[in-house]
């Protein structure tokens, strides 16, 4: 029963999100040496309001663990997992800890480090804070999973709202912020702090724009996630949207519009942090860049079933493959190039196979 749960919930919860784990563990590992994490986790169980801050990171993730399972147990596909109430209360249970400890593995693996840490400079006080605030997210986890097993669907309380007609290019980002907030937040949250720090990085040394293109790129695989989210949304709740007198220009029009949205924060945050070495047209051809590979992963989630077992495979080449390249030289405007015309025409060969 257990292998059946992971293979349900937590491989998929790994593979959906992919893009932002691969952000975490190059913001972690590819920018700061074994050294550094160690002074910083000194830092954090030397300071309760260091300490604090690592756990308010954990919570935000542990939510979204949570989330993801009472949504995964709402979907009609998931719908059979409401038989697994009649498992024994004790049982049940046990097996909801072993789910969410799973989900919650990189928080355990990081926090198994610090308490190996404080064990070794006998801060006890964290050491205990740290086991106890750890358990207390896999109980609540567990308890949360099995409440809405048990009440799939709660009454609620609903405040009066207006009714207001949105254009199409908004209905996919008001959904991301209604339905899947903890997914969107975390997202432009990597991106923006990833692209926020490079620009810091500046004043240290002295780096090329190389560096920022590196940024660059790693803010965009944190969104690989985007397209497939906006395709399943569109395959749930637009179903005629296929069958609408639309030219693919037209269609193609309001994707640009969409991703043009969900992408504007990154040009804030570019213009705010611009290093003085750097000129503002760069700095623009940067966010354009970003906004066609964003249009060219949203028409590859469109044309191709990817396996989301392959699903990181694929990030890590695409990583690889794009350091290589930025490393040789190339530059900016390639990119830009690169990411437009295979948005394009991977669009429109997709409305021609739809059409035909």
């Amino acid at each position: 029963m257990l292998r059946f749960l992971y293979r349900v919930l937590v491989g998929p919860f790994y593979a959906r999100n992919a893009g932002t784990f691969l952000v975490i563990i190059l913001l972690a590992f590819g920018f700061l040496s074994t050294r550094e994490h160690k002074a910083l986790i000194t830092a954090a169980l030397g300071s309760p309001f260091l300490l604090a801050l690592v756990a308010v990171l954990w919570g935000l993730y542990g939510l979204k663990t949570v989330s993801y399972v009472r949504q995964a147990l709402t979907e009609p596909e998931h719908l059979f997992l409401q038989t697994f109430w009649l498992i024994p209360t004790t049982l049940r249970m046990g097996l909801w800890m072993a789910v969410q400890a799973a989900l919650l593995f990189p928080v355990i693996a990081y926090a198994c480090w610090m308490v190996q840490m404080a064990a070794t400079y006998q801060k006890w006080d964290s050491l205990i804070a740290i086991g106890v605030y750890v358990s207390s997210l896999t109980v609540a986890g567990a308890f949360l999973s099995d409440h809405r097993l048990r009440h799939p669907q709660p009454d609620t309380f609903r405040l009066p709202h207006l009714n207001l007609t949105l254009p199409y290019e908004l209905f996919f980002p008001t959904y991301w912020l209604r339905s899947e907030p903890l997914s969107l937040v975390l997202t432009k949250a990597f991106s923006g702090l990833l692209l926020a720090g490079v620009c810091r990085l500046y004043p240290t040394d002295d780096y090329d724009e190389r560096l920022l293109l590196i940024g660059l790129m790693l803010a965009i695989l944190g969104h690989s996630q985007v397209g497939g989210q906006v395709s399943a949304f569109e395959r749930k709740y637009l179903l005629l949207l296929p069958n609408l007198p639309l030219s693919w220009t037209q269609r193609f029009g309001r994707y640009a519009m969409t991703y043009g949205l969900i992408w504007l924060p990154e040009l804030l945050i570019l213009l705010r942090n611009c290093p003085t070495a750097i000129a503002l047209h760069y700095v623009a051809w940067l966010w354009l860049t970003g906004w066609g590979w964003l249009l060219l992963m949203h028409s590859l989630a469109y044309r191709y079933e990817v396996i989301p077992d392959n699903w990181l495979t694929g990030i890590m080449a695409a990583f690889v493959i794009g350091l290589l390249a930025i490393m040789f030289g190339l530059p900016v405007g390639a990119w830009l190039v690169i990411g437009w015309l295979g948005a394009v025409w991977f669009g429109w060969s997709w409305s021609r196979r739809v059409a035909t």
